[in-house]
C-alpha cells in the first residue's frame, strides 16, 4: 500500500538529512572510522543546532560541554587580547570542527565562536559521550580512541611548532647579537679612527708651532 505524500515527504526529508549528516560527519576524525550502523547509533544523540550571524555558539571563558561540526554557513574563531582586542584566530565552513577536546576534561573554552553567517551545526556532547560509553563500551571506546589519536597528533604538531618558534627565536637573538656586535666593533674602531686622526692633528699641530717658533 502505497503511504500517504505528506508522511512519504517526511521520512524522504529524515533520509536526506541522515544522508547529509552520515557525509560530513563520515569526514571528521573521530567518526570516520563508523560503520553506517554504528553512525545511527550515535545520530540519534547528536545535537542539531542553527545560529543567526553574529550569535555565539561558545563564548570564551565558558565551560565547555562538547565539540561542533558545521554543516554550513561560515564560524570565525575568535580570542581576546590581553588590551581587550577581539583577535580572530580561523575561520571554519562546512565539514570543519572545533571544541572536541572538551570531550575529554570539560575545561574551559579558550576562544569564542560566532557564526558570521546563517550557520547549522551538531553538537556532539560528552555527557552523551559518557552515556554512549556505558550503553555500549565497544563503541564508545572506538570513538574516544580516535578522540585520543587525534588530539595526540595535535599536540605533536604543537610541539613541532613550539620547536620551530624556539629555533627562530634562537637564531633571531643570534643573529641580533651579531649586528649588535659588528655595529660595537665598527663604532669602536670609527672612535678609534678618530682619535688617531686628532692625534695626528695634534701632532702636526705642534710641530708646525715649533718650527714657527724658530
Amino acid at each position: 500500500m502505497a503511504l500517504d505524500p505528506f508522511w512519504s515527504n517526511i521520512f524522504s526529508r529524515r533520509n536526506r538529512e541522515g544522508d547529509e549528516l552520515y557525509e560530513v560527519l563520515s569526514r571528521v576524525p573521530i567518526f570516520q572510522d563508523l560503520s553506517r550502523r554504528e553512525f545511527e547509533r550515535i545520530q540519534g544523540i547528536l545535537h542539531r543546532r542553527s545560529y543567526n550571524v553574529d550569535e555565539a555558539i561558545v563564548r570564551e571563558g565558558d565551560v565547555g560541554v562538547g565539540m561542533y561540526v558545521i554543516l554550513s554557513g561560515e564560524v570565525a574563531i575568535l580570542q581576546e587580547s590581553t588590551e581587550g582586542q577581539m583577535l580572530e584566530l580561523a575561520s571554519f565552513g562546512a565539514g570543519d570542527f572545533f571544541g572536541d577536546q572538551v570531550l575529554l576534561d570539560e575545561s574551559a573554552r579558550t576562544a569564542s565562536a560566532i557564526a558570521r553567517a546563517p550557520t547549522r551545526a551538531v553538537g556532539f556532547f560528552r555527557p552523551d559521550l559518557l552515556e554512549l560509553i556505558e550503553r555500549n563500551p565497544r563503541l564508545g571506546l572506538k570513538i574516544v580512541m580516535r578522540l585520543s589519536h587525534m588530539i595526540s597528533v595535535r599536540l605533536r604538531q604543537t610541539n613541532r611548532l613550539l620547536k620551530d618558534t624556539r629555533d627562530q627565536v634562537r637564531r633571531a637573538e643570534a643573529e641580533a647579537a651579531a649586528r649588535a656586535e659588528a655595529e660595537a666593533a665598527a663604532r669602536a674602531e670609527a672612535e678609534a679612527q678618530a682619535l688617531d686622526q686628532a692625534r695626528e692633528a695634534d701632532s702636526a699641530g705642534t710641530t708646525l708651532g715649533k718650527e714657527s717658533a724658530t
